[in-house]
């Protein structure tokens, strides 16, 4: 069996084609955290939709964007909330690159996308949303296993993705 993660694969190829030249002076983030978070998270959105039944690549698709805003602009705060009008720009490149060889990421699933990564933030705020969930789980896991401290509900959601794949915390 395999799951087709040839979109992922080639977004995340642009995106670090775009950022591999990108320095670090004024960054709030280093580039360098903003791409291995970028892979790290996408790992782990992959595992916590298959557990969930949820579409695999397009949780790989969203983690892939969700901080995107935090690349182009530099700075991390309320990278959430402004993060749509670079994701469309991203997806537009995507779509439009020379010589695509792979299937677009259809408008249904950019609005999909843009919905959890405007929430993912919020980690307080639950969601009806199994997407949104699903990416504020995967980047408080992702904050926890590279040892940022984790707390209030980064850490409530790190135990229940956790538990969800039969692991406890370590403490």
């Amino acid at each position: 069996m395999k799951i087709d993660m040839r979109r992922s694969g080639s977004l995340q190829k642009m995106l670090l084609t775009e950022w591999k030249h990108l320095y670090n002076e004024g960054r709030d983030l280093k580039i360098e955290w903003n791409i291995m978070h970028m892979y790290s998270s996408v790992q782990l959105a992959k595992l916590l939709a298959i557990k969930r039944s949820i579409d695999p690549e397009l949780a790989a698709l969203t983690a892939i964007l969700h901080d995107i805003a935090t690349v182009e602009t530099m700075k991390k705060e309320k990278h959430a909330e402004i993060a749509e009008p670079y994701i469309r720009k991203a997806v537009e490149r995507f779509n439009n690159g020379p010589g695509i060889k792979v299937s677009i990421i259809t408008d249904d699933e950019v609005e999909m996308i843009i919905k959890a990564v405007i929430e993912h933030s919020n980690k307080e705020k639950h969601s009806d949303d199994m997407l949104t969930e699903l990416l504020k789980d995967v980047d408080s896991l992702d904050r926890y296993l590279h040892g940022i401290e984790t707390d209030n509900a980064y850490l409530e959601r790190c135990n229940k993705a956790m538990k969800e794949l039969n692991m406890e915390m370590m403490v």
